[in-house]
């Protein structure tokens, strides 16, 4: 019988949680795949497997800044509306905050290892060769930072932004993005200009959501025609 995704991830994550106690954090892995201590998140987890083969990774929060962190996890509940599976917030804090003395990154780091090749009697080393970082730097380009990858396989989600510009009006734009491209797309305010707003809607539909290809719409849209004295870079705000 094959082994549930979380026994797997448990396994994966028991040497860390090991190295974690031994430091003296009483962390323990939740039913997310996340470590936490009490009710605070300090790392998250995640697994891929294909064709009989298994990738796992995860974060630790070691000494971050907490205020970044939570700042790039907010999310306008009201702007996007995911159609992928929700994740559970958590509070998150830095391992730093539970040890009962300093430590610096590399004893942690260490720490870490030592855990993990406990039944090694010397930590095993992999110094990558030239030929390795030729492959992946080719790798990379080839495959993980084409738009394909990064945002061609993104789960389709409903974007609606409404923002007033100063001396053209209220706009309240809304799109339907499918694998990063744009499906559908509406424009509703009370702008004053003289074309049929759908007209320039339209434009958009069929175009990749990302800036660039944005960009290229915008510029060749006659925007003050649809929407009285407003600029590329102010309708790029209201798309992205």
């Amino acid at each position: 019988m094959m082994a549930s995704p979380f026994i797997i991830s448990k396994n994966f994550t028991e040497p860390v949680v090991r190295a974690l106690r031994k430091l003296g954090v009483e962390a323990e892995l939740t039913g997310r795949n996340d470590l936490q201590v009490g009710e605070r998140k300090i790392s998250g987890n995640a697994q891929f497997s294909t064709k009989g083969k298994m990738f796992s990774h995860g974060t630790l929060l070691f000494d971050s800044e907490i205020e970044n962190v939570v700042s790039a996890l907010k999310v306008n509940a009201e702007k996007y509306v995911s159609k992928s599976t929700k994740s559970i917030r958590s509070r998150v804090a830095n391992i730093s905050e539970f040890l009962s003395e300093p430590i610096t990154i590399e004893q942690f780091r260490q720490s870490i290892l030592a855990s993990i090749f406990e039944d090694e009697q010397e930590i095993p080393f992999y110094e990558l060769s030239e030929q390795d970082e030729a492959n992946v730097r080719k790798l990379a380009e080839e495959r993980y930072r084409s738009w394909e990858w990064n945002y061609g396989r993104s789960p389709a989600f409903n974007m609606r932004q409404t923002k007033r510009i100063e001396g053209a009006g209220t706009f309240d734009v809304r799109l339907q993005v499918e694998e990063g491209v744009i499906a559908g797309a509406s424009v509703y305010g009370d702008f004053f200009g003289r074309g049929d707003s759908s007209e320039f809607a339209d434009k958009l539909v069929g175009v990749r959501y990302d800036a660039d290809a944005l960009k290229a719409v915008l510029s060749e849209a006659d925007l003050p025609y649809y929407f009285g004295p407003v600029t590329p870079e102010q309708w790029l705000e209201l798309l992205i």
